[in-house]
Formats: C-alpha cells, structure tokens, sequence
C-alpha cells in the first residue's frame, strides 16, 4: 500500500513546488548548484528513483551535467551518448512523431513499462530501432522512463531524464507538470550562460581597461576618483588603483599646481572635451608631465556630475622640447652669423657664379655668358675645345645651373672604353646577352633619368652607338643590349669632344643626322695660348689651390717666371699649367714658385716634369 500511495501524484503541491523552482531560477549563480536544487525540489514531487538533466553541447553530445540517484555506473557507460543515438537523440532532436501513444504534444518521452514498449516497437514501431541505451534501462531493471525536452527560443538545448524500477509511475498529469518545469530549467540554464557570458565580457573588459598604456579615469566634481586603471595609478606615482580609490584621494590635492587644474577643469565645463592638456606633476623629486583629454558628464537635466577621459607621459617629449629651445637660445648668435654668411655666399654666388672658371678674357667672359644662357633650358650643348681647356668643367657648370641640378650629372668617358664595352656601359644588357654577361646590368642612360648625362670625347662612339645615341636624343628611348623590352628616360645630354665632328662626318667616321642633332647649341672653349691675360689668375688660383693641399704658403712668382709662363704656347693648355704650378710647388724651398727655365725651352709635345 506504500507503494501505491508513492505512486500517487499529489496535484495541491504542484503550485509550491513551482513557486520554489522559480525562486531557485531567479538566483543567478552557479548553474551546477541551481540544478542540482531544482531537481532536489523535483524529486519531492515526482518521488522517482532516478532524476537527472543532461545539457546537450556544441558538438551534439549528451553528458550528465546534474543528477540525482544515477550510478556512476550507469553514467559512466553513456559518455558517448549522442543526439543521433536512440530515444534521447529522437527528443534532443524534437524528431518524434506526436502521433505516437508514448509521446506528448510537447515532444517528451513516455512510458510506463518498458519491457512492454520495447516488444511494441519491434512490431509498430520498425524505424525505432533497439539500442543500448533501451537497453541499459531494461537491464538495470528501470519500467518507467520518461525523456523531456528542455527548449530555449524553440531549440532543444537539455533534456530532464526519469526513471524508476516501478511500473504506471507516470501518469499524464505528472509528465505535464513535469514539461512546464522543464520550461524554467530552459530559462535557468538561458540565464546562466547570459550572465557567464557577461561575467566573462566583463573580466576581458576590466583586463583591457588595467592593460590600456594610457591611463584612464573617472572623477567627480569634487577630484575624488571614482575609477582609475593601473597605468593610470602608475602614471601617478601609486602601486595600485585601489590606493587611490579606497583612501578618498582628490586629484587636485596631488602634488600638481592647483591654478593649473582648476584653469582646465573649467574650461572643460566650458567647452565640454579638452584634449591635450599638459600639467605637471611632481612624483617625489621628479617632475613628470602628464597630458589630459577629459569630457564632462551630464546627468538629464545638463548637470555636470563628473568627469571622464585619458592622460599619458609626455615627459621625454617635454624635456626634449625644452634641450631643443635651450640649445636654440645659446646657439641663436652662431646661427644668426651662419646664416648672414650663407646669404652673403649667395649674394657673391649669384653674381659671379663660376668660381673654379678662373679668366678675365673676352673669349672666357663669352662662355660664361653661354652657360648662363643655356643652363636654364634642356637643350643639347657640344662643347668643343682641345684636351685640357675644361670641357667637363663647363659641362658640370650647365648642370649646376640647370633645372635638374638636385640630380646627378652621370659622365662617360666615351676614349676610355672599348669598341665592344661602350654600348652596354651606356645602355646595359641583359644576363646572357654576350660572352661575360653573366647577370642584368643598368646602363648610365638609365641611371641619368630626369637627370644630366655628360658624354665626353663623343668622336670616338663607333657608328652603331651613334644610331641608338641619336633615337635617344629624338624619342627618348632604347633597349638595353639583348632585350626587345623598351626603356623610357628624360635625359639631357651635354657632349664634348677635341676632334673636328666635321671632317668626321666627312670621312664617314660620325653621323651628320647625329652630329646636327648634337650642335643645336655649340660652345668652344679657346686654347689657353689666345687667352693668355687669364694666365696670372690661373697662375694664382692654382698656387692657393695647391698650396693648402701641400701644406706650403707661396703666393708670390717672379716676374722672369711669369713673362715665361706669359710666352709659353701651352699645348697641353690649362690641366699643363696646373700640372706646372703643382711640380713647382714640391721642388720650392723658398716664398716664391719655382720653374725650372729648361722647360720652356724644350720642343712642343715632350715635356717632362
């Protein structure tokens, strides 16, 4: 009759029963713990042997998570349990048929003898098959097995398990009342893993707000701290946030100039945000400065309540300001002389621009004239003159004067190089393109782009040179030697030679197309014999020159040096005159220059020195 009496459903509990459940679920806490007290409170109710939840997780996997009066047996034979697997897979997937006399409208599990189903099923219910779970149930004696779904926003996220070894355990009415519980338990366990989640997002957002290499901060009106991270303790001078939080510790009453906080604070008032506001404060015996970006709060009414925002160190930047204007102050008098001497170098400069182009003759004054007429254009200039007048000189003066003198001026010697040489070192070649060629090279024409390229003796490029020389000059491109790959460049050129182009051309030795392509603006630099007044200036911009870098003071010539010097044809022109003043200033043991007479007295073409 005890028995009988378990048996029975005791409705007048239910409302107590649930009232108790919803107050365990209102209690946000540990999930494990407010099952297990669920089903404590559950358990009074339905007096079964058996009573257990089983969260279904990401993987579909069916592990007990609370239980009551389970063997750890039994438990531990379901560990694979999963929602393809027999009855409880059938509910976690809400896939049984409602139409079944074992399944309720709400999707659960039923059944008050369970040897009975499974004979039942064998024969109405083929496609539930026999598995070890039903059978685990059978063996351990259990009759009646009830599975309910536990559902959150219409997914099966649990399921209640009950069982005892007693036959007709579950009427209808229990298993119904039973299903609204299995309602809360969805909202408990919806509840647990918001507030995990939130605890969880919360500890990152605290992490994130100790970890910050700013400081960060919260204050009231009154400067006492409502929050601070550890940067910010840090920054002023405390070990923890908590030193300046639990000791009721005002801003404005650290070591920081009052006037200067006050002053920022009310023009936070006034404007709402300041940014980059620099205050100094003293950290011991340190002056540290800290820059402060803070916004006023505001409650409904447009009340200021406190106040939010950054500040970091700006010490290193500070101090660095103030060596720079220091530094600055003692050097204010050098740099005011450098730069009145700067600007009177400038002055003389751009007045007479040529200092190395020493000469005062009508022939020197014409060129420098045509360079300063040239220079400012991109025009192709020849310069003419014999070996040692200073063609590259004048063609290093185009260049300085010209609109691309921030670039480089590339020079070739065309003499120097071979036949063979001479058309990859100008325009490059690509690996394997001859014998030797054993990677790319860049050629001078390339590395002359949007700059000056200086070809020196240009009488001596061969005939096929030319040609690609001359497409150069009038389409500004080429191919580097074994590539059909056109290169673009913007190239200005100024060529120089010593030989007659003419009487080339008239040999056939040199292009005419090329050779008027290289004559649209000629200059010809005068041998030294025809503009022999230019001589004493030579002569004394030589010995400066070449004294300071002998280490000799000379700055005198005897008048019988000069008038020979003044009578000399100087073949070699003016590279023979310097070569000259610099032999004489070795073998001078005295104040003035020294040339022996003997050398003027020898045959044209066989000097030596």
């Amino acid at each position: 009759m005890k028995n009988q009496k378990n048996l029975h459903f005791d409705s007048s509990k239910k409302l107590e029963i649930y009232s108790q459940i919803s107050e365990k679920i209102s209690q946000l806490g540990d999930l494990k713990k407010t099952l297990d007290d669920i089903l404590a409170i559950l358990k009074k109710l339905t007096v079964c042997r058996h009573l257990a939840v089983r969260i279904i997780d990401s993987k579909g996997n069916i592990p007990f998570y609370a239980h009551l009066g389970l063997e750890q047996e039994f438990q531990d034979s379901e560990h694979w349990i999963t929602v393809k697997d027999c009855l409880c897979g059938y509910v976690a997937r809400d896939d049984l048929d409602r139409s079944f006399p074992f399944v309720t409208k709400y999707g659960s599990f039923y059944t008050n003898s369970m040897t009975k189903l499974m004979d039942e099923l064998k024969i109405n219910y083929p496609k539930i098959k026999s598995d070890t779970l039903r059978n685990g149930c059978t063996n351990k004696g259990y009759k009646s097995v009830a599975i309910i779904p536990v559902r959150s926003k219409s997914k099966v996220i649990a399921e209640l398990y009950i069982s005892d070894e007693r036959e007709n355990f579950f009427p209808l009415e229990k298993i119904q009342f039973v299903e609204k519980v299995c309602i809360q338990i969805g909202v408990a366990i919806q509840n647990s893993q918001l507030y995990t989640e939130l605890n969880e997002s919360q500890k990152k957002l605290m992490d994130l707000f100790h970890s910050a290499s700013i400081g960060i901060l919260e204050l009231d009106t009154k400067g006492f701290f409502l929050q601070i991270n550890s940067t910010g303790a840090t920054l002023l001078g405390y070990s923890s946030p908590q030193r300046l939080l639990d000791h009721d510790v005002k801003i404005n009453e650290l070591n920081v100039d009052k006037e200067e906080w006050e002053k920022f604070i009310e023009a936070t008032d006034a404007k709402g945000t300041i940014n980059n506001f620099t205050l100094a404060f003293w950290i011991g015996k340190e002056k540290q400065y800290l820059e402060f970006s803070l916004t006023s709060l505001k409650d409904s009414k447009g009340k200021i309540i406190g106040y939010r925002g950054t500040f970091r160190d700006v010490t290193d930047r500070i101090r660095l300001e103030e060596e720079r204007l220091n530094k600055a102050r003692t050097e204010s008098l050098k740099n005011r002389y450098y730069q009145e001497t700067v600007a009177l170098k400038d002055e003389i400069k751009s007045e007479y621009p040529f200092e190395e182009m020493i000469g005062v003759s009508p022939a020197m004054r014409e060129i420098k004239k045509a360079i300063q007429q040239v220079a400012p254009a991109d025009t192709t200039v020849l310069i003419k003159g014999a070996t040692g007048t200073g063609k590259e000189l004048v063609a290093r003066y185009i260049h300085e004067l010209s609109l691309r003198k921030e670039r480089i001026l590339v020079k070739v010697n065309c003499a120097a190089l071979s036949e063979g040489l001479i058309t990859s070192e100008l325009f490059g070649h690509e690996k394997g393109a001859f014998t030797g060629a054993i990677q790319r090279r860049i050629g001078r024409f390339e590395f002359a782009d949007r700059a000056t390229i200086f070809l020196d003796e240009i009488g001596d490029l061969p005939l096929e040179t030319q040609a690609m020389l001359l497409r150069v000059l009038q389409d500004g491109e080429f191919e580097r030697v074994g590539s059909s790959k056109t290169i673009k460049v913007d190239v200005r050129l100024l060529a120089a030679t010593n030989r007659d182009l003419r009487l080339l051309v008239e040999e056939k030795k040199f292009r005419q197309d090329l050779f008027f392509r290289l004559s649209v603006f000629p200059i010809e630099i005068a041998p030294l014999r025809e503009r022999k007044e230019d001589i004493p200036l030579l002569t004394a911009y030589f010995l400066e020159t070449y004294g300071k870098k002998l280490g000799k003071k000379i700055d005198k010539i005897n008048k019988e040096t000069m008038e020979l010097f003044m009578g000399y044809s100087w073949p070699g022109n003016v590279r023979e005159l310097q070569n000259v003043i610099e032999h004489g200033l070795v073998v001078s043991r005295e104040d003035s220059l020294e040339v022996p007479e003997s050398y003027f007295a020898q045959p044209s073409g066989v000097r030596r020195i």
